[in-house]
C-alpha cells in the first residue's frame, strides 16, 4: 500500500514537468502563430498552478505555506489561460488582452504581499498556510487570510461556469454525423468535459478536503496526456471543431443556383489583375459588393468552396506576392515589401508569411539567394 501511495504522489507531481515540456514544443515551433504563443504560457502557467495545489494538499516539502501562498496570481493567471484555451479550441475565438491580463495578476501578487505588513501579521505559517474553507481553524483566521483563500478556490468556480458555457453551446457535436473529425471533436469535447470535472473537483477540494485536490490533479494529469497523443494521432486535432461547425453554418446554402464557379474565377481576376490585396482596408463587404452579391454568400463560397476564410485567401495573395519580391531584390526592405503588398503591420506580414511557407521572410529571401547562387556556379 505504501509503495502505490509513492507511486500515486510521484505521478501527481509529474503533471508539471510534463507541461513544460509541452510548453517548449510550442516556444521551439517555427511558426510561432497565436495559437502557439496561447498554448505555450497555458502549459507553463498549468505546471505552476498544479505545483502550488500540490503544495498545500500534499506538504511535500519544507516552506510550501510560502510557495503555495505566493503561486496564487499563477493559479489564477493558470484558470484564465485555461477558459482561453478550450474557448480557442472549440469556437476559434479569443479575446485576450495581455495588458489586462498581466495587470489582473500583478494586482493580486501585490495584495498577497503587501497584506501581511498592513494587518501587522507578518508571514506566520498559522496564517498564510491555505487549508480548507470549511475547516474549523479558518474562522480564527484574520479577515485579510480569509480573502486570501477565496481569492484562491473563486477562479476555479469561473473557469468552471466558463468551460461549461462552451460546451453548452456545442451540444451538437453528438449529433450524428458522417464526417470521420466528428470522433476525434467529440474526444476533444470528453477532454473539455473532464477538465470541468476536474475542475469542480478543484474548487470541493478548496472547501472540503485537500484529497479531492489531489484527486484531480491526477485526472488534470491523465487527461492532458491524453489530449498530446491524441494531437499526435490527428495534427488537426486542435482545428476540428472550427471545420465542423463551418460545414454546420452552411449545410443549408445561400449560393444555391449560383454559378459558382463563375464567381470563384471572378474573384480570383480581381486579385490578379486589380490587385484588390494590395489595400490594406479590403473587406468582405467591399469584394462581395463588387460581385454583385451578400457577404454571406461570399464567405459561404470562400469557406466551403475555396477552402479558405476571407482574410487567409486575401493574406495568401499578399504573400505570394511578397515571395516575389524579396526572391528580385534582396536590398528592398521587409517592412516596404509587408506594406506594399497590403499589410498594414510587419508582426502580421510575418505571422501570415511564416503559417504560408514554413519560414520567416528574411529566412526566405536568404534560402532564395543561396539557390540562385548554386545555380551560377
Amino acid at each position: 500500500m505504501k509503495f502505490i501511495n509513492i507511486l500515486y504522489h510521484q505521478y501527481l507531481f509529474f503533471g508539471q514537468f510534463f507541461m513544460v515540456v509541452l510548453a517548449v514544443s510550442q516556444f521551439i515551433s517555427r511558426h510561432k502563430l497565436r495559437i502557439n504563443y496561447i498554448y505555450l504560457f497555458s502549459y507553463l502557467f498549468m505546471g505552476l498552478g498544479i505545483f502550488q495545489v500540490l503544495s498545500y494538499s500534499t506538504k511535500a516539502y519544507p516552506g510550501y505555506y510560502f510557495i503555495s501562498f505566493y503561486l496564487i496570481p499563477v493559479s489564477l493567471g493558470s484558470s484564465l489561460l485555461l477558459y482561453y484555451r478550450y474557448r480557442l479550441i472549440i469556437e476559434d475565438s479569443i479575446r485576450l488582452k495581455p495588458a489586462v491580463f498581466i495587470s489582473i495578476l500583478l494586482s493580486v501578487f501585490i495584495f498577497l504581499a503587501a497584506g501581511p505588513f498592513i494587518i501587522n501579521t507578518g508571514f506566520r505559517k498559522e496564517f498564510i498556510e491555505l487549508r480548507p474553507i470549511l475547516d474549523p481553524s479558518f474562522t480564527s483566521l484574520p479577515l485579510f487570510f480569509k480573502l486570501v483563500h477565496f481569492i484562491n478556490f473563486i477562479p476555479k468556480l469561473i473557469l468552471s461556469g466558463g468551460i461549461f458555457l462552451l460546451l453548452t453551446k456545442n451540444t451538437d457535436i453528438w449529433r450524428s454525423s458522417s464526417d470521420p473529425k466528428t470522433g476525434i471533436a467529440r474526444l476533444g469535447y470528453s477532454y473539455a468535459a473532464t477538465m470541468l470535472f476536474t475542475t469542480l473537483l478543484l474548487g470541493a477540494g478548496d472547501l472540503v478536503t485537500f484529497e479531492l485536490s489531489k484527486a484531480a490533479i491526477f485526472i488534470v494529469n491523465t487527461s492532458t496526456i491524453g489530449i498530446f497523443f491524441t494531437a499526435q494521432y490527428d495534427p488537426d486535432y486542435y482545428g476540428v471543431f472550427t471545420l465542423l461547425r463551418k460545414k454546420a453554418k452552411y449545410r443549408v446554402s445561400k449560393v444555391k443556383g449560383m454559378d459558382v464557379e463563375s464567381v470563384v474565377v471572378k474573384l480570383n481576376r480581381l486579385m490578379e489583375e486589380e490587385h484588390l490585396y494590395r489595400d490594406e482596408d479590403i473587406s468582405l463587404k467591399d469584394v462581395a459588393e463588387m460581385l454583385d452579391m451578400n457577404m454571406q454568400q461570399l464567405s459561404e463560397i470562400l469557406n466551403r468552396d475555396v477552402k479558405k476564410n476571407f482574410s487567409t485567401f486575401i493574406n495568401d495573395y499578399r504573400v505570394e506576392e511578397a515571395k516575389k519580391l524579396l526572391a528580385e531584390d534582396d536590398k528592398l526592405p521587409v517592412t516596404h515589401i509587408a506594406l506594399s503588398v497590403g499589410f498594414n503591420s510587419t508582426t502580421t506580414f510575418n505571422r501570415s508569411f511564416s503559417r504560408s511557407t514554413g519560414l520567416t521572410p528574411k529566412e526566405f529571401r536568404k534560402l532564395k539567394a543561396v539557390k540562385s547562387y548554386s545555380k551560377k556556379r
